[in-house]
């Protein structure tokens, strides 16, 4: 076996180590970085007990976690950066995350969650904001606040939109708008109106989309141009006959 084959092996298996060594580097330290920002939160369930509630960023795996008792709710298009939570109130949590967009694309959701007789619900996820910058620049924004009137939970949700565009001027807008959603309280959702849908739609999830026959009256929210439905315990994005999982 030659001297220049040997050298060139060795060369190999020192790079192939030295790659290894790398990426179990990497992941230790995601490790590590998954612990130091989780987070645990008191709030009130909606029956007013205090109960405690994890938010987990798992940065290995690029999920986002929520955890009570044995109820999780996993965020498969979480981007791994360090989530916003605060308060709507003592009984309410708002999760703001970022997603992956894209080029000249910036995204970020809300996730509201609610504790109630031990369970966990999402009480909204919905697109909170998104940034496209190019030769036209388009905004979206959304901020939540939380009112209680009596025994009923208000949440109001101001948008503003905006386009400009340096081709087509006459095309910009740059308006704000409120609504009032509501709050489901068998249900625990916040919705805009409920509806009757009776279609087939195409559902799609991060890992399979597939066809379904969709028959009832369910929780929507409108906010400007894009709408939310929630069926059989979870929030989708409405768009054209084709329902995406949040």
């Amino acid at each position: 076996m030659s001297k220049r084959f040997l050298f060139v092996l060795s060369l190999i298996l020192f790079i192939s180590k030295s790659a290894l060594f790398a990426q179990d580097e990497l992941l230790e330290n995601r490790i590590v970085q998954t612990k130091k920002d989780t987070r645990t939160f008191n709030i009130q369930s909606l029956e007013g007990r205090t109960v405690r509630v994890k938010v987990l960023p798992d940065y290995v795996h690029n999920i986002l976690c929520v955890i009570y008792l044995k109820d999780t709710v996993k965020v498969f298009d979480y981007w791994d950066v360090f989530p916003e939570t605060t308060y709507l109130s003592k009984k309410f949590l708002e999760i703001n995350y970022e997603v992956r967009g894209g080029s000249n694309l910036g995204l970020g959701n809300s996730l509201i969650l609610c504790v109630s007789n031990n369970k966990l619900y999402e009480a909204l996820h919905v697109l909170r904001y998104s940034d496209w910058e190019s030769e036209l620049v388009k905004t979206y924004n959304v901020k939540f606040a939380l009112v209680n009137h009596k025994k009923d939970y208000v949440l109001n949700a101001s948008v503003r939109d905006k386009s400009l565009s340096s081709i087509n001027p006459e095309t910009d807008y740059d308006y704000t708008n409120s609504s009032k959603l509501h709050f489901d309280r068998k249900l625990k959702v916040f919705y805009s109106i409920k509806k009757n849908l009776y279609d087939t739609l195409k559902v799609s999830y991060p890992d399979t989309t597939y066809k379904q026959q969709i028959e009832g009256n369910f929780p929507q929210v409108i906010l400007e141009d894009n709408k939310y439905v929630f069926i059989g315990g979870q929030w989708f994005e409405l768009n054209n006959g084709t329902i995406v999982k949040y």
